[in-house]
């Protein structure tokens, strides 16, 4: 049998094993669903009872009948707006109105019906819980009262993720900083309508990238952060969950415009000047029919242009250590002359001057989306939807004169059919497109990177090429048996990247003594990648059985194959670089690794609602195994191996100096591939978690929750090849320092979570969560992270054991919207009036988060001469005994950790300082929104909003310096912690809205 028959043969196995296996959920996609039991006034089931559920915006209808235990479930269900008929013979007939589905929501209606003839009237003594009754799974939603309403600085929709339980926000809130439980950032997944939405190569859109989903576009969102159900957990980390809007049985659509302007806003406190800034936002949506009743039409376009002077602030050569460079070494005239002029002196150090001063930042994005729903039969419903994006940002690169230039191009698109076949079966069919263009291009005055410690680094002028495209298909069948609710589904994604890129590479002088003397501590070279066609399919299969066990207490079973597959590349460019099995660099077109087949993953859980504690408390456990592909930019390393790649170091070659051709040309041993494990395992996960979720006064629900995590087989980066120490030789000497990526790091991560929510009830929303959690790891990517650096000793990984770069010990956020009680609709002035037309209409919004500080890492910059095995990067100091970290005169800007408490690793030891023992500032910031809503006959209205973004003008500052190399420099906060005029961490700033709605 032939490996690919051997593959089909396991693969066919392990999906009849899940069908076999499904004791037998409605998929938690974007959509939703009802479930309950309906019973007699004495309790006792009623089976074989007519459940009709109506959509008001689209008047859908959908049916089943109770089964013998009296439990009913319809899934699949758009959200919205429900009403909900019962009938049974021999009872009056009850109806349910104004039942709200939220994005991912099944909601419990428990109906006790009366019998026949004892009422004149259409009668349910049912109370609508809001209370989550059936999942397990730990997260949150943010629905349309949000959406609509919270002050959002940049109206990026994923500023709102630390409003989820499970959330921590070290930075902007972004998608790129944004972490969930634990996990790293490319632990997430990104889905909307169901379908993949994430940036392909790396989970989280571009930085550049705020509307690849315009926020005027989503109905809702829910992230699952933790302990996600089998039909939805294609990653180990937060599953992110997205609906797009869609068209009615009314017309209804909007007009805004959002302005900010420089002269309302405070100056950033590194700054000199408060620096220009001009940021104009705005769009439109429409809905409606196009044939009431069977087809909608949903379309949104928003556009965004922004004008920044961004605040520089870094180190350069003074104007007296250039002369001394230029007099001793002429030949590094084009090095010192690229680094700009500064702008002030340190009397503290003759050598670097401060470069503070402005930089212009463009940057402008243009987005649409269009949806079409259509009622194929009354049992046939279908939509099809796309997003197209265009973005264009020139930005500064780093905190000197460097620029980048990224043009980028996303698309998304789904067509989604839907068939119900009975009252106990459907099945839902996508298919999903996803793609992201980019090019990216520095405007440097070098061709390598020029990093002398000391100074701050001089970034290549490096362009590079990354075309993305994943292609799904995904078919779920959903059937009712019993008090079993089953779900089995499948997907097959196709992903294709396409990277190339120019020459690169890095000069390193380990001090401004040695650039002075022209001692090249280290260089990496790189040829240019002509463009490579990556390709891989995954697989993904699931079977999820939700058992209502009894009306109060619901059991769920899942069982979830994973199938990630490996790269190739199409046209046999690749060439792995594997020292045990080819000695070095293998064959062209030799497989990347051996794929993983036996990612079979249980998940488990259950919710009890105790009768005794009348149907207001609910009790959830659950735990599962979670496999994960990790950041797939990580997984292409071959794709770079066939042109050279050199490596140099001082411990290598004798008098290193620039120029290097010669040294190139020259020495041997300077090739340096990049390796990865070809026996890799995927990333694993293992969770756990309880819950106690208690109805509260005031239409409130609080939660009290523990979850935790174990990850292992964690990605990991490393080097292969160092010099022996006893020998003084690479064990391979052809070949130089080699970067090895594999998978043995390991992570922990537990948590005390607390939060409280009220939906919009009478005018107000309200939600608050607080988390106590410990991340730790050894320094490992997860799927991909600002921890992957190298250890310290690549023979020890376990001593980099410590707490995780995202490691925040207390994260709090709330948000809320209150209508203020005047007006039209309202409990005063309900009148028409004078008094009403100045005091009615007004509401109040605000977002608040509260954060600890991050980890700080304390590094050294050494020669390769100095340490062992001539191995130098990510290394650390040794801790003076007895010496506190803190300043004896408390922590400042300008001196936040103390380099007393800390000096240089004898030659050829490691230093004995751990990693991340530091923390930098915590950050609070308070965000608020104050409107009015003008009338406009009777169904339009005007509205106006203002909105200050850190209301306190609190100085949000970023992390120290960790490098104790250079002692004037180190411990100094030259920055906030967001250099970006939008998201969390800037300065005061006030921006106003204008909207006109139908």
């Amino acid at each position: 049998m032939t490996k690919g028959t051997l593959f089909t043969a396991n693969f066919a196995r392990a999906i009849l094993l899940l069908t076999l296996l499904a004791m037998p959920v409605f998929a938690q996609t974007e959509q939703a669903g009802i479930t309950g039991t309906v019973r007699d006034g004495q309790g006792g089931a009623i089976p074989d009872t007519l459940v009709e559920v109506q959509h008001a915006e689209t008047n859908l209808v959908r049916t089943t009948r109770t089964s013998d235990s009296g439990a009913f479930f319809i899934g699949a269900l758009p959200i919205g707006n429900y009403s909900i008929s019962i009938t049974r013979a021999g009872f009056e007939p009850a109806e349910l109105a104004d039942i709200r589905l939220f994005v991912g929501q099944i909601r419990t209606v428990d109906p006790v019906l009366q019998v026949a003839g004892r009422s004149d009237e259409l009668l349910v003594s049912t109370k609508i819980n809001e209370i989550e009754r059936v999942s397990s799974n730990v997260g949150g939603r943010v629905d349309q009262t949000q959406l609509l309403n919270l002050p959002l600085n940049g109206r990026n929709w994923a500023a709102l993720l630390p409003l989820i339980p499970g959330a921590i926000d070290p930075g902007t809130s972004d998608q790129r900083s944004v972490r969930f439980s634990g996990h790293g950032r490319d632990d997430d997944n990104f889905t909307l309508d169901g379908v993949d939405a994430g940036g392909i190569s790396n989970q989280p859109q571009k930085t550049a990238i705020r509307l690849s989903i315009p926020i005027s576009g989503i109905q809702e969102f829910k992230v699952d952060s933790a302990l996600s159900p089998a039909n939805s957990a294609t990653t180990t980390g937060g599953q992110v969950i997205l609906a797009s809007k869609a068209g009615g049985n009314t017309f209804h659509g909007e007009v805004f415009n959002f302005l900010r302007n420089d002269i309302f806003d405070a100056r950033n406190p590194f700054a000199l000047a408060k620096p220009p800034f001009r940021l104009n936002q705005y769009g439109s949506t429409f809905g409606g029919p196009i044939s009431k009743e069977r087809t909608f039409v949903f379309a949104a376009f928003e556009g965004f242009q922004q004008r920044l002077g961004q605040t520089l602030r870094g180190f350069v050569p003074s104007a007296l250590y250039r002369a001394q460079v230029l007099t001793r070494n002429p030949v590094l005239a084009g090095l010192i002359y690229s680094y700009p002029s500064g702008t002030q002196s340190q009397a503290s150090d003759s050598s670097t001057d401060v470069l503070a001063g402005l930089s212009p930042q463009k940057v402008q994005e243009y987005s649409g989306m269009i949806r079409l729903d259509h009622r194929l039969s009354p049992k046939t419903t279908a939509f099809l939807r796309m997003n197209i994006d265009r973005s264009t940002s020139d930005v500064p690169l780093g905190n000197l004169r460097d620029r980048q230039i990224t043009p980028l191009k996303p698309m998304n698109g789904v067509l989604s059919v839907t068939q119900v076949f009975s009252r106990t079966a459907l099945n839902e069919t996508r298919v999903g497109f996803n793609q992201v263009l980019s090019r990216t291009t520095n405007q440097t005055p070098l061709p390598y990177s020029l990093a002398v410690t000391g100074f701050t680094t001089l970034n290549s002028s490096k362009t590079r090429e990354e075309d993305d495209t994943s292609i799904s298909f995904i078919d779920n069948l959903s059937l009712t048996r019993g008090r079993h609710y089953i779900t089995i589904g499948v997907e097959a994604r196709r992903v294709f990247t396409n990277p190339g890129s120019s020459a690169d590479g890095t000069l390193t002088y380990a001090t401004r003594d040695t650039f002075l003397l022209n001692q090249l501590d280290s260089v990496t070279v790189t040829s240019a990648l002509p463009l490579k066609k990556l390709r891989k399919t995954q697989m993904f299969s699931f079977a999820q059985d939700e058992y209502k066990a009894t009306s109060n207490l619901t059991l769920t079973a899942g069982l979830r194959y994973q199938y990630f597959g490996v790269f190739s590349e199409k046209d046999g460019r690749a060439v792995p670089f594997d020292f045990a099995a080819c000695g070095g660099l293998c064959a062209p077109g030799t497989p990347f690794s051996a794929p993983r087949k036996n990612d079979i993953d249980p998940h488990i859980g259950a919710a009890w609602t105790p009768r005794a504690l009348r149907a207001k408390t609910v009790l959830r456990i659950g735990a599962g195994i979670y496999h994960s592909d990790g950041q797939l930019e990580d997984q292409n390393l071959p794709a770079s191996n066939d042109v050279p790649r050199y490596s140099l170091s001082s411990g290598q070659v004798t008098a290193l100096a620039y120029p290097i051709g010669d040294f190139l040309a020259a020495a041997s041993g300077t090739l340096s591939p990049r390796a990865q494990n070809r026996r890799r395992k995927d990333e694993t996960s293992s969770q756990w978690g309880v819950s106690i979720e208690q109805e509260l006064p005031a239409h409130f629900t609080g939660t009290v929750s523990y979850n935790g995590n174990k990850g292992t087989h964690l990605q990991t980066i490393t080097y292969q090849n160092v010099i022996d120490s006893l020998t003084g030789k690479r064990p391979y000497p052809q070949y130089g320092q080699v970067e090895y990526r594999t998978n043995d790091s390991n992570s922990t991560f537990h948590a005390l979570q607390l939060s409280v929510r009220r939906n919009l009830n009478a005018g107000l929303m309200l939600a608050a969560n607080y988390m106590w959690s410990h991340a730790i790891n050894d320094g490992s990517l997860g799927g991909g992270e600002a921890d992957a650096i190298a250890p310290q000793n690549v023979f020890c990984r376990a001593c980099e054991r410590s707490s995780s770069d995202q490691d925040i010990r207390h994260f709090f956020s709330t948000n809320s919207v209150y209508e203020l009680p005047f007006g039209a609709g309202k409990r005063y002035l309900a009148k028409p009036g004078v008094a009403q037309r100045f005091i009615g209409g007004w509401s109040l919004s605000g977002i608040a988060i509260a954060r600890s500080g991050k980890p700080v890492n304390i590094r050294i910059t050494r020669s390769a001469a100095d340490v062992l095995n001539g191995y130098n990067m990510s290394q650390r100091p040794d801790l003076v005994p007895d010496v506190s970290l803190e300043p004896s005169s408390g922590q400042t800007v300008s001196g936040w950790i103390n380099p007393a408490a800390f000096r240089a690793p004898a030659r050829g030891t490691f230093g004995n300082a751990g990693r991340n023992i530091a923390r930098g500032p915590d950050l609070v910031q308070i965000d608020a929104g104050l409107s009015r809503v003008f009338a406009i006959g009777e169904h339009s209205a005007l509205e106006f909003r203002g909105e200050v973004f850190n209301v306190l003008n609190r100085a949000q500052l970023g992390d120290p310096s960790g490098d104790v190399t250079v002692p004037a420099q180190f411990g100094i906060i030259q920055s906030t912690v967001n250099a970006t005029p939008i998201g969390t961490g800037t300065p005061r700033q006030l921006q106003f809205m204008l909207r006109v709605s139908f």
